[in-house]
C-alpha cells in the first residue's frame, strides 16, 4: 500500500528513478556503488519528513527526555534543524 505523496524507487533503463505515485519522474540516480540505497533513501523521504514533523508536533518546545545512552535534548533539537532545512 502506497501512502498519499509517497514515492517509489524503481530500477530501469539501467538506472534507478525515483517517482511520485503519478508516474512522474523526480530524480534519477545514475548506476553506481550506493546508487539503490541512496534511491530508497530518497523515495522515503516525503514519509520520513511527515514523521518529523508529527515529532515535532508532538513535543512542541519541549524536549524528549534523556534515555541514558542518547541525549534528549539533541535529538529534540535535531528533529526541529531537519524540519526546518530548506535548499
Amino acid at each position: 500500500m502506497m501512502l498519499p505523496n509517497t514515492w517509489k524507487a524503481i530500477f530501469k533503463d539501467g538506472s534507478w528513478q525515483i517517482q511520485r505515485q503519478n508516474g512522474e519522474m523526480v530524480a534519477i540516480l545514475a548506476k553506481s556503488k550506493d546508487a539503490k540505497d541512496n534511491a530508497k533513501l530518497i523515495a522515503a523521504s516525503p514519509y520520513m519528513f511527515e514523521a518529523l514533523k508529527g515529532i515535532v508536533n508532538l513535543i512542541g518546545d519541549e524536549d524528549l527526555p534523556d534515555n541514558g545512552e542518547f541525549s534528549g535534548a539533541a535529538i529534540s533539537d535535531m528533529v526541529r534543524t531537519a524540519t526546518h532545512m530548506t535548499l
